[in-house]
Parts: C-alpha cells; sequence; structure tokens
C-alpha cells in the first residue's frame, strides 16, 4: 500500500528590523520549485508544515489535489494542538459561559455577526489561492478594536462572546498560522545569534499573552477580599456615606487602576462560583479559569489573534520580544521552506493537545 505523503514549499518574505518582520508568504505551485530544493523533513516541532497546512486551510485547499487535500486535513487535525484545546477549555467553561448574563442579547448577537461579515471579507482581501499579504493587518487591527468598542468591554476574561461554528474553527485556523508562523521566524533568528544564552527567542502560547498569571490570580483573590469585606459598608441601608466616599471607592479605583486584570477575571465571573469555593480552591479555579479563558473563548482567541496581527504590523519586538529591540537591525530577506510530511511524521506523533 502506497504511503501518504505530502511536499511542501513556501517562501516567507520579510522587512528588516531586530527580528525579521513577515511582509508576505507565498506558496509553491506543487509541479514547481521543488527542483531547486530537495524536500527536509519537518521541523521538531511541526513549525513549518503547521504554518503550510493552515494557510491550506485558510483558503480552502484550493490548490491541492484531493487526494493531498485528504491528506492535509487528516494532517492538521493531527498535529495542531489549537482546535483541541479550544474544544475542551470550552467545555469546561460552559457553566460559566451559560451563567453570564448580557444586557441587551439581540444588539450583542447583532455585534458578533456584523464582525465575523467585515472580519471574513478581510480573509477574502489578504489570503488568495497562493499568497497572504500582510499589508493590510492594519485593517484587522481596526475591525477587531472597533467590534471590542461595540461590546463596550475589554476582551479580557470576558466569557460572553459567541461566533458561529464555522467562524470560530476558521478564527482558530488563523491564529495558528500566526503563531506557528512566528516561531518560524524565531527559529531562523535563532539560528543566526552569537550568544546563545542571552540573544535567542522563545515562543510561548500561554505567556506571551498571559505573562503573570499567577501575579493576576493572587491580586484577584485580594480584590474578592476587598468585595467582601467592603460590601456591608455599601450595601446597607444605613451605611455610612462617609466610608463609601473616603474609603471603599478611593480603595476601588485604585483596584482597577494598578490591578486592572483581577478586577476583570473577578467581576466577570459569576458570583455563585466565588462564593462556592474555599480560599484554596478559589486560588486554584482563578488560575485554571484564566487558561481556559485564554485558549476557550471568542474573547481569549481574539486577544491572542490581536496582539499576533501587533507584531506583525509594529515588529514582534514590539510586541513580544522587548529585549531585542536594541539589537542590530538584520537586512530584509526571504525564507525559503522545503519539506515533505508522511504519515509516519503525523499519526506517530503524541497527541497535539
Amino acid at each position: 500500500m502506497k504511503t501518504l505523503s505530502l511536499q511542501m514549499g513556501y517562501e516567507i518574505k520579510t522587512a528588516a528590523g531586530p527580528v525579521l518582520k513577515p511582509t508576505e508568504i507565498k506558496i509553491w505551485d506543487q509541479s514547481s520549485r521543488f527542483s531547486e530544493f530537495t524536500p527536509q523533513a519537518p521541523f521538531k516541532f511541526m513549525n513549518d508544515a503547521l504554518t503550510g497546512l493552515t494557510f491550506h486551510k485558510m483558503n480552502g485547499f484550493k490548490n491541492l489535489t484531493f487526494t493531498d487535500r485528504v491528506f492535509a486535513e487528516q494532517s492538521l487535525k493531527a498535529l495542531d494542538p489549537y482546535f483541541e484545546l479550544y474544544q475542551k477549555s470550552a467545555a469546561k467553561l460552559k457553566p460559566i459561559t451559560q451563567a453570564v448574563k448580557i444586557e441587551n442579547p439581540k444588539n450583542y448577537a447583532l455585534a458578533c455577526e456584523n464582525f465575523e461579515k467585515q472580519f471574513s471579507d478581510f480573509w477574502d482581501q489578504t489570503i488568495t489561492q497562493a499568497e497572504i499579504s500582510f499589508q493590510f493587518f492594519g485593517k484587522a487591527l481596526a475591525i477587531i478594536n472597533s467590534f471590542e468598542d461595540q461590546l463596550g468591554a475589554p476582551f479580557i476574561y470576558n466569557f460572553s462572546v459567541k461566533f458561529s461554528e464555522g467562524f470560530t474553527e476558521k478564527l482558530v485556523c488563523f491564529y495558528s498560522l500566526l503563531f506557528h508562523l512566528r516561531t518560524v521566524i524565531a527559529l531562523d533568528h535563532n539560528a543566526h545569534v552569537e550568544d546563545t544564552v542571552f540573544e535567542t527567542l522563545k515562543c510561548d502560547s500561554i505567556t506571551d499573552y498571559l505573562p503573570k498569571a499567577d501575579f493576576t490570580t493572587n491580586d484577584a483573590m485580594l480584590y474578592w477580599q476587598f468585595k467582601k469585606l467592603s460590601t456591608p459598608f455599601v450595601g446597607h441601608k444605613d451605611k455610612d456615606v462617609r466610608i463609601e466616599k473616603l474609603f471603599v471607592d478611593p480603595l476601588e479605583r485604585a483596584f482597577f487602576q494598578y490591578n486592572h486584570n483581577a478586577c476583570a477575571l473577578i467581576d466577570q465571573l459569576p458570583k455563585s462560583l466565588l462564593t462556592s469555593s474555599s480560599q484554596t480552591e478559589l486560588e486554584e479555579v482563578l488560575h485554571c479559569v484564566q487558561m481556559d479563558w485564554l485558549l476557550g473563548t471568542g474573547a481569549g482567541l481574539l486577544f491572542r489573534l490581536r496582539e499576533e496581527a501587533y507584531g506583525v504590523v509594529h515588529g514582534y519586538d514590539n510586541v513580544f520580544w522587548a529585549d531585542a529591540t536594541m539589537a542590530k537591525n538584520k537586512k530584509s530577506s526571504s525564507l525559503k521552506i522545503c519539506f515533505e510530511l508522511n504519515e509516519a511524521d503525523v499519526f506517530t506523533q503524541k497527541s497535539a493537545a
């Protein structure tokens, strides 16, 4: 029986900077350019393969034969962790998302529907059968920021954003494409640094977006204690106005000023969840909820996507790798990637998620 395999080649065009900034991805036609390069085995973490596979999925596998398309779809499902992580995290958050109350559900649903249309139009403008151009990514940022404004609340720890199943799947795929593209840029950067101890770049699908989740958990616990202790002084009919104006209100403003994410986490969660857990249990819950929100909600997905889009538009060094901003500029170049993915690469791997 013939072993299934897929040869893939593409070119990442980049602009100069301390860290190269991608400007375009061009997929090679299956019948050309492979004579110039010998396909190699995929990278250890399949960064190159996942960048190519997610690109093919985003354009509907238009430039693959039927056999290659079937294998590409199977490979993407087996190798990419973010589809499964989204489903697992969304399932764990179901009690929370079902308990969240939306003031104007019709307007909220309409805003989500309009966003789906606008972002789909952006994809049509940006992704063709053979390439993806990053020159329009400023528009993506504008669409995402406008949607956040329409919601009237920041994305951070928002559990109420819901999209259609097909659009969500495409959003996850688009995020995966951008994340794995950045890992390929980092791999190339690290291959040319002189000091591998201090100059290498690192990618992480959690801490790149929530760098201090433990600190947020501790701050959230403190804010929750403040809310419980201050309730008798602001919610009672015989409340002392002086305590409310001179102590409770200023302290609450200070919490929001210095611990905004922690306050958002507590305020977005159902009160029943907060009151039904012991202090030790609540600490664990608050930490896990942050991870599940990031990986398994529409708002968390847009939060990650926006960071990746900012990196593409303004430079990865200005978003993810601040230490690299002082490095010498690298000249613009084209990264040519050519590999062959076969069944052994795909189906002998451990579970992606």
